[in-house]
């Protein structure tokens, strides 16, 4: 009797650090006092537009390097946006969200000095206009999704705010996604496809037909990291849907019942 007494205060005492170090990962990287706490709905605007531009923008298809430069500018800024209002709506800390503001205003500021260079020094900036992700900027995406689908766990009812976070978290899911391909395309010998040719917004394409589960076909990874990375996707955009269509219609229905409860 005495060990089992103890197993069970080595539990509790187990659980209770589990618990303390929940509390204190959730003070260090998120704060409820953020302004735009919730704005889900403006979230979901930005990231269909951020969708539209990478779908139908393809940079290798310009010659012109300030032309590419331009347009390279309105997809780092409409994917920068939403990655930054994302982080905002999910109550993400201060100091944090700062990482990616700073990534987003890096990135226009390196492609307007680019532009300014090439159009009045008559210099080649190419280099400097790489229509390829940085480490940091896809990390960021990466971890965007996770931080909406933590701010949308929290909420105790359905709203309009909540299906539209429900949205914008699995399109971000495939943005993410598309610039990790992206960024594998570039470090993969021969490159993410089995076709050489494949155009920058071809990785968008890619990334909704892989969450989506559609299955096409004709662009398919040409190593084993690329069909890794493509099914990851799919797995992770079809657990979402399943998980969180459940939560939404468990909240629901607990939001009808109380309604119809007798005062």
């Amino acid at each position: 009797m005495a060990g089992t007494h103890d197993d069970d205060s080595g539990d509790d005492t187990s659980a209770g650090r589990l618990r303390d170090l929940s509390i204190r990962a959730e003070d260090r990287f998120f704060d409820d006092s953020s302004p735009s706490l919730d704005r889900f709905g403006s979230l979901l605007v930005v990231t269909v537009l951020a969708v539209i531009a990478l779908s139908l923008i393809d940079l290798d298809a310009i010659p012109n390097n300030v032309a590419r430069g331009m347009l390279g500018i309105v997809l780092s800024l409409s994917t920068g946006l939403a990655l930054v209002l994302a982080l905002r709506a999910s109550g993400v800390a201060k100091r944090w969200r700062r990482v990616a503001e700073y990534a987003v205003v890096l990135a226009f500021v390196t492609s307007v000095i680019a532009l300014l260079v090439e159009e009045f020094a008559g210099a080649d900036t190419g280099a400097w206009q790489s229509d390829r992700p940085s480490p940091l900027w896809v990390l960021i995406a990466l971890v965007t999704p996770v931080a909406v689908v933590h701010r949308l766990v929290t909420h105790r009812t359905v709203s309009g705010g909540t299906l539209a976070g429900a949205i914008a978290a699995y399109l971000l899911i495939a943005i993410a996604c598309c610039y990790l391909f992206l960024y594998a395309d570039s470090l993969l010998d021969g490159g993410f496809f089995d076709a050489r040719d494949v155009a920058s917004n071809e990785f968008m394409y890619f990334s909704l037909v892989s969450i989506t589960t559609v299955g096409y076909g004709d662009l398919t990874p040409a190593t084993p990291l690329g069909r890794l990375l493509a099914t990851s996707e799919a797995v992770i955009g079809q657990v979402y849907l399943v998980t969180f269509v459940a939560m939404l219609v468990g909240l629901m229905i607990q939001q009808r019942d109380g309604d119809d409860r007798p005062d």
